[in-house]
């Protein structure tokens, strides 16, 4: 299952998508909760209605493609994708 997570840092809003592993696939930074929590659940449909292909994520994981192997969707350019197994900013979640 999938999860958004909305934070405070200092002056804006953090959100995150993570798996259910803690492990962080999109996030994006927010002025307002509102607007993070709106990114945040947004991304999570986008991430939702495209699915997930078999050999995706092994494409992930070997650096190919990425928006071939998600199916050709594109992110905003405040939005940003983990790379697989690892974390954004150094973030470790709990």
């Amino acid at each position: 299952m999938n999860d958004v997570i909305v934070t405070k840092r200092r002056r804006s809003w953090e959100w995150r998508v993570q798996d259910q592993n803690g492990r962080v696939i999109m996030s994006g930074r927010e002025r307002t909760r509102p607007a993070a929590r709106y990114q945040g659940y947004r991304s999570l449909f986008m991430l939702l209605s495209v699915g997930q292909r078999p050999g995706a994520q092994q494409a992930l994981r070997l650096g190919q493609n990425r928006e071939s192997a998600i199916g050709g969707v594109r992110s905003d350019r405040n939005v940003r994708a983990a790379p697989a197994g690892r974390t954004l900013d150094g973030f470790t979640p709990d």
